[in-house]
């Protein structure tokens, strides 16, 4: 039999005695986890509201709430903190939501029935809300390949099928005495939810939930090093999920400290692709990573390393809730995915899914990941980002004529550019810094490469009809584009470096 919930009310309890959750201050046991899960789902039943969203940092409630929202059968929505204030508003209106729970007081929020957690009654325009299937019960948005987030719909079976894979593949790895599990990452990544959440309760492991300034990570890709660093020598956790930025950061640690890295079971790495170089690493510290791949229609996980499973530069084979083929390089998925997009028609649950990744499954079925075939950036944090959007954006800067916005696999995006016709490198630094407090901080330009010589269809620049040819103009700038990254930036203040010709590649920065 399908199980209905990620986690329902039995698999809590069989962990009774054990801790179930800890945000550093407030330890939660299973028994109690399952209580206050029930008292809340019986306030969610009573009340006369379906699409409900969670916001706030990580903590306690926020994952009260969820799992209550699962057991009432109600829509959960959760909103990402690294979205910015437009992007939270559209979310909100797009999905119809009637009641925001927080996990903090706010003005014309009132409590609940659970310590740390408030409500407040939103008045969705009817007109406004976007369809959605039947079956959802999580509508997870996107990072934004538009200005403009795009909500996926799952179903709680969808999550549990998703769960159920996990539990399959790891139950062996975590079936001793119970484990830390550092929940890092914002609880509304759905990577983090489901495989950061769900699957160590499951597993009657111990979850970490502190806040974000107890762990150094704001935002979607902000770090401070000393705050991470102090909160993994004080808890000293068994498992981590972490994006390839973050374990760019990991590997530095261990280095500093070694004794770091044999308390670690399992370290998941996702959300982008990780390049060679920091796994190769990683294996000389002796550090457990696996890499895995996945995307949100799937419930966020497609494929997994195991340890007793892996194969170097793939992303393991595929978990039980989903199958994988391969048609002309691109990969495609079948099995227990989402109910469809919000706003559109329910999916056939029968078609398979182009992921938009390009790859091959190898002789033993050990699924390894090429690239994009779309110009979708991913950054080495994980987040989505369509440089169209951003471009788009730029056009409102009267200094650029043109531009084009990079970033795959990077921790921040740079931008190549023109300038207009007496605009000064003055005017265009004080143009970007304003657009830059407009964006959310994964989508800011803080290296900006300024080029002499116009993109065109003559230099093989622009296609016919004026569209940006981007390998062409990658491949024309490599040495500078590299030196882009080799820098410090502001979070707001663009860094700017200059090419004479493209003949002539000297540097000068500004």
């Amino acid at each position: 039999m399908l199980n209905t919930v990620p986690v329902s009310h039995a698999q809590l309890l069989q962990f009774a005695d054990r801790i179930a959750l800890d945000d550093g201050e407030q330890q939660l046991s299973y028994h109690e986890l399952a209580l206050q899960v029930s008292i809340l789902s019986a306030w969610l039943v009573a009340s006369p509201y379906q699409r409900i969203a969670i916001s706030g940092d990580n903590s306690i409630a926020w994952v009260i709430a969820d799992l209550a929202l699962a057991q009432a059968n109600k829509i959960a929505i959760p909103v990402p903190v690294f979205f910015s204030a437009q992007q939270q508003q559209f979310m909100l209106a797009e999905a119809g939501v009637e009641l925001l729970l927080q996990t903090q007081a706010t003005e014309q929020s009132q409590p609940t029935v659970i310590d740390g957690l408030w409500a407040k009654r939103l008045n969705p325009v009817e007109h406004h809300a976007a369809s959605m299937p039947i079956s959802s019960g999580k509508i997870t948005f996107t990072s934004g390949t538009t200005s403009t987030p795009k909500g996926v719909c799952l179903s709680w079976q969808q999550q549990a099928a998703t769960c159920d894979g996990l539990q399959q593949a790891l139950a062996e790895q975590f079936s001793a005495a119970p484990q830390l599990h550092y929940c890092l990452l914002p609880l509304a990544t759905l990577l983090e939810n489901v495989a950061g959440v769900y699957l160590p309760l499951r597993l009657g492991q111990r979850v970490l939930m502190l806040s974000a300034a107890k762990t150094g990570l704001a935002g979607s890709s902000g770090l401070d090093l000393p705050t991470f660093i102090a909160s993994l020598l004080q808890y000293r956790p068994a498992s981590l999920i972490l994006t390839p930025q973050l374990l760019q950061a990991l590997l530095l640690i261990c280095r500093q400290h070694p004794e770091l890295s044999r308390t670690f079971r399992f370290i998941a790495v996702g959300g982008a692709h990780c390049a060679k170089a920091l796994l190769t690493q990683a294996a000389a510290l002796k550090l457990p990573i696996f890499q895995g791949y996945g995307l949100s229609e799937a419930g966020s996980v497609v494929a997994l390393n195991l340890p007793q499973q892996q194969r170097q530069n793939s992303a393991g084979k595929p978990l039980p809730h989903v199958a994988v083929r391969v048609r002309q390089q691109h990969i495609e998925v079948n099995g227990q995915l989402f109910s469809g997009y919000l706003g559109e028609m329910p999916r056939d649950p029968e078609a398979w899914l182009d992921t938009g990744d390009l790859g091959y499954l190898d002789e033993d079925g050990y699924l390894v990941i090429q690239g994009r075939s779309k110009h979708l950036l991913i950054s080495s944090y994980g987040r989505n980002i369509s440089p169209e959007w951003l471009e788009a954006e730029l056009q409102s800067c009267p200094a650029i004529a043109q531009a084009m916005v990079l970033g795959d696999a990077k921790p921040w995006l740079s931008v190549v550019l023109t300038l207009r016709a007496n605009a000064s490198k003055q005017t265009l630094q004080q143009q970007l810094s304003q657009l830059n407090t407009q964006l959310p901080d994964y989508a800011r330009l803080r290296t900006v490469l300024v080029i002499n010589t116009p993109f065109t269809q003559a230099n093989q620049q622009l296609t016919a009809n004026g569209r940006l040819r981007r390998q062409p103009i990658i491949e024309q700038y490599q040495t500078a584009i590299e030196q882009l990254y080799q820098q410090q930036p502001d979070p707001l203040i663009p860094t700017i470096m200059a090419v004479a010709a493209k003949e002539e590649l000297t540097y000068e920065f500004f």
